[in-house]
């Protein structure tokens, strides 16, 4: 049955939008590279705000921006970006505890691979398939949790 407003207008219910699933580790090397970074702008800024939708904080804080934390890393060394995407991992890790996905990726992937294995040159590439994963799965579980609604 309809519903409607206090000017007798009928209510639309939107369906919630739907939030990335098909993130590619393959996709963001290859045009961060052909970009000179600019793709990772485009890339990570929406997989923190899906983040932030998909697994908000307890204190309902947002992560923070990573255009602002791409640009702050300029006069930093890259450190805080380092920071930033700790503290992704980190996010990640509790999301998919919170959601009781049985995948494995924690905070000691982003050391390990992220971190470690750059010396590697292979390491990134491990953390940031790791990484999308991860979001891909977190995003599905939002989204079929959020359409049964």
């Amino acid at each position: 049955m309809a519903q409607y407003d206090k000017y007798g207008e009928p209510i639309q219910e939107y369906a919630p939008a739907k939030l990335k699933t098909n993130r590619n580790m393959w996709k963001l090397m290859i045009l961060t590279i052909l970009t000179l970074g600019i793709y990772s702008i485009a890339f990570f800024m929406p997989l923190s705000f899906d983040l932030d939708k998909a697994a908000p904080k307890p204190d309902r804080s947002k992560t923070m921006n990573y255009l602002f934390a791409y640009v702050i890393s300029l006069f930093t060394f890259s450190i805080v970006l380092i920071i930033w995407n700790y503290h992704i991992a980190e996010r990640i890790e509790e999301a998919l505890a919170q959601r009781n996905i049985e995948y494995e990726f924690s905070t000691s992937d982003f050391w390990i691979w992220y971190f470690v294995g750059s010396f590697f040159l292979v390491g990134p590439f491990v953390y940031f398939h790791k990484l999308c994963r991860a979001m891909n799965l977190i995003c599905a579980d939002y989204n079929e949790k959020v359409g049964a609604k």
